[in-house]
């Protein structure tokens, strides 16, 4: 099962598909889009990587202990 992140990184929309692997037990970036193009996680910098994981992290924390808001789309 993969899930989506929506944020705002670098003046621009970002959304995040992503997954937890069973194999390794580390976060996967499946798809994902900047601004409405085609984007890929190694293209980004070292500080966005890693606030984008740390991110990621904090989402799936969220998601599997039922504390996040979950509403389709921005706010």
């Amino acid at each position: 099962m993969t899930y989506v992140y929506e944020t705002h990184m670098g003046g621009k929309d970002v959304v995040v598909e992503y997954v937890l692997s069973s194999v390794t037990d580390d976060i996967k970036v499946v798809d994902m889009t900047w601004g409405g193009e085609y984007h890929r996680f190694n293209w980004m910098n070292e500080v966005g990587q890693k606030t984008l994981m740390s991110d990621l992290q904090k989402d799936m924390t969220d998601r599997m202990c039922k504390t996040g808001n979950y509403v389709r789309g921005m706010s």
